[in-house]
C-alpha cells in the first residue's frame, strides 16, 4: 500500500504527479467553462426558451449525480490513467457529435453522456490529489487545484467571446481543449497513485462516517450555483444598474480565486473542523448583512469578496478533510459521494433561491442562502460535540 500511494516518492516526484493532474483538471475546467455558456447561447439563438435551455444544461449535472457511484468500480477495473484517458477521449468525441445532432432532445442525451464521462475525470483527479498530498500540506495542494479549476471556468467564457457561436470551430476548440487535458498526464511518468481495491459500500458509508464533510460539499454547490445564477438578478431587482449587478458576481469570483490559497494554508496550520465551522458562520451571516450594505460600496465589496472566498473555501476544506477521514481504499467512494451531493446542491440552489425571491422579494434569496447555511452549521456543531464526547 505504501508504494501504491507514493509514500516512497521523492518530493520532486510528488510535485510532478500533483502538477500533472492539476494541469489536466485545469484544461478540463477551461473546456467546461467555455462549453456551458457557448451551448446556452447556441440554443438561445435557435429560439429555445430559458426553461428549455435550463433543462438541457441540467442534463450534465443529472448525469454526474447518477453516474458518480459507478466511478470507483471503473477505477478498480481499469486503473487510474486508462480510466482518465478513456473519459477524455469519450468527452472529445461527444463534443464533436453536437453539431451533427442539433435537435434539443438529441443534445439532452449527448450532454447527459458528457456529464457521465466527465464525472470519471473529476472524481479520479480529486482522489489522486488527496491520496498523495502529505497530510500537513494537503490543504494547500487542494486549494491550488481548486484555484486552477475555477480559473479555467472563469477564462472559458472569454473563448466564447473570441470564437463566437457560429460554425464548427467552437466545437473543435472544445474537443481540442479537453484532449489537451491528457497531455500533462503523459509527463507524470510512474508517479501515478494506484489505490488499493475499494472498500465495499464505501460510497454509502461516506454519509455515515463524515456527514459534516459531505454536507459541506452540498452547501458549497447550493450556494455557488444559486449565486452564479441569481446574484446579478438580485442586484437588478433592488435597483442597481446592470453593470453594478454583474460586478457583484465578479467580486465574489475574485474572492473565490484569491482566497483559496490562504484558506488552504490555514487548513494546514489549524484545526480544520474549526476552520470549516468559521466558513459556515460566514455563510450564515454574510447573506443577512448583504441587504443592509448593498447600497454602500465601501462595505459591500469586502463583504462579497470574503463571502466568495468562504463559499469556494468550504469545498476546498471538505475535499481536504476527506483525506483525513477515509483510508485509501475508501477514498474514491467517499469522493464520489461528495461530488454527487455537490451536484445535488448545485441543482437545488437556483431552484430554491429563485422560489425564495418569488415568494419574499429580492431578499428572499439571501434568507434562503442563510437558512440553508444555518442548517449545515447546526449539523457541524452537533457533530463536533459528539466527536469531542467520544474522544473524551
Amino acid at each position: 500500500m505504501t508504494e501504491s500511494l507514493g509514500q516512497d516518492w521523492t518530493s520532486a516526484e510528488r510535485i510532478r504527479s500533483l502538477a500533472g493532474v492539476i494541469a489536466s483538471a485545469g484544461c478540463a475546467g477551461l473546456t467546461f467553462g467555455m462549453t456551458m455558456p457557448f451551448l446556452a447561447l447556441v440554443l438561445e439563438g435557435r429560439g429555445h426558451s430559458a426553461t428549455e435551455i435550463g433543462i438541457n444544461g441540467a442534463a450534465s449535472a443529472l448525469a454526474v449525480l447518477l453516474f458518480s457511484p459507478l466511478v470507483p468500480s471503473l477505477l478498480d477495473r481499469f486503473g487510474t490513467l486508462p480510466a482518465m484517458y478513456g473519459a477524455i477521449v469519450l468527452t472529445a468525441a461527444l463534443l464533436l457529435l453536437l453539431p451533427f445532432f442539433p435537435e434539443l432532445y438529441q443534445w439532452f442525451f449527448i450532454r447527459f453522456a458528457i456529464g457521465a464521462v466527465a464525472a470519471i475525470h473529476w472524481i479520479i483527479s480529486e482522489t489522486w490529489i488527496i491520496s498523495i498530498a502529505p497530510p500537513d500540506k494537503r490543504g494547500r495542494a487542494v486549494s491550488f487545484y481548486v484555484t486552477v479549476l475555477v480559473a479555467g471556468f472563469a477564462i472559458g467564457p472569454l473563448l466564447v467571446a473570441f470564437l463566437g457561436t457560429e460554425g464548427f470551430a467552437p466545437y473543435l476548440t472544445a474537443a481540442g481543449l479537453v484532449t489537451l487535458s491528457a497531455v500533462p498526464l503523459f509527463f507524470v511518468g510512474d508517479c501515478v497513485p494506484s489505490l488499493p481495491p475499494r472498500t465495499p459500500a464505501s460510497y454509502r458509508n461516506a454519509f455515515v462516517t463524515a456527514p459534516s464533510v459531505i454536507t459541506a460539499a452540498m452547501l458549497a454547490g447550493f450556494t455557488d450555483t444559486a449565486v452564479l445564477t441569481l446574484l446579478p438578478v438580485y442586484g437588478l431587482k433592488i435597483g442597481l444598474d446592470s453593470q453594478t449587478a454583474v460586478i457583484l458576481l465578479s467580486v465574489m469570483l475574485v474572492g473565490s480565486l484569491l482566497l483559496q490559497w490562504p484558506i488552504g494554508w490555514l487548513a494546514d496550520h489549524m484545526d480544520r473542523r474549526r476552520l470549516m465551522t468559521a466558513c459556515g458562520v460566514m455563510f450564515v451571516v454574510a447573506p443577512l448583512i448583504v441587504p443592509f450594505v448593498i447600497d454602500e460600496g465601501i462595505w459591500r465589496w469586502p463583504l462579497l469578496f470574503l463571502w466568495g472566498g468562504a463559499s469556494l473555501g468550504l469545498y476546498t476544506l471538505a475535499l481536504t478533510m476527506l483525506g483525513d477521514r477515509f483510508p485509501p481504499a475508501a477514498l474514491a467512494g467517499a469522493n464520489a459521494a461528495m461530488v454527487a451531493v455537490y451536484e445535488l446542491g448545485a441543482t437545488l440552489g437556483p431552484l430554491t433561491g429563485g422560489r425564495g425571491m418569488d415568494a419574499f422579494g429580492p431578499d428572499g434569496l439571501m434568507w434562503v442562502l442563510s437558512g440553508v447555511a444555518f442548517l449545515f452549521l447546526c449539523l457541524a456543531l452537533v457533530r463536533s460535540f459528539f466527536r469531542v464526547a467520544q474522544d473524551s
